[in-house]
């Protein structure tokens, strides 16, 4: 196990994934000068995450650390950015024919970082991924 805080005792963390940070582009994006700010990039990559566990750290060119391991934490906390799974949000599109058009639904997953899934509300219901710099979060 590795952690750069303190991690509470009572709390039982479960697995949020495993082998985060091991692909060849992941070890790329997440290397600092340092093992802290390293492990601290791949924790941070997953929502919710906490500290790492069967991690290995690895030298790139020499001269930066890369961390993989399995991303433990909390689920019941699992958020990223103020979005959590289940909250409702809109978002906007550009269309050439209608103009700009407003769509919402509600926040399923969330994938990494940088996006999250969202089930639409509309006659379609279908699963998609979005940036959370492009949505808005609806008060309930």
């Amino acid at each position: 196990m590795i952690s750069t805080r303190n991690v509470d005792q009572s709390i039982k963390y479960q697995v949020l994934t495993t082998y985060s940070g091991g692909s060849k582009r992941e070890l790329k994006k997440t290397r600092s000068k340092s093992i802290e700010d390293a492990i601290d990039a791949t924790v941070k990559k997953v929502p919710g995450g906490e500290f790492l566990m069967n991690c290995k750290i690895y030298t790139v060119n020499s001269i930066y650390v890369a961390v993989e391991g399995d991303v433990w934490g909390n689920p019941i906390n699992q958020s990223f950015r103020g979005f959590r799974v289940g909250d409702k949000v809109t978002w906007k599109k550009k269309d050439i024919i209608n103009g700009t058009r407003f769509f919402s639904g509600v926040i399923s997953g969330l994938k990494d970082d940088k996006t999250c899934f969202i089930k639409t509300i509309d006659a379609k219901e279908e699963t998609i991924e979005m940036s959370y710099d492009e949505i808005t979060k609806v008060e309930k």
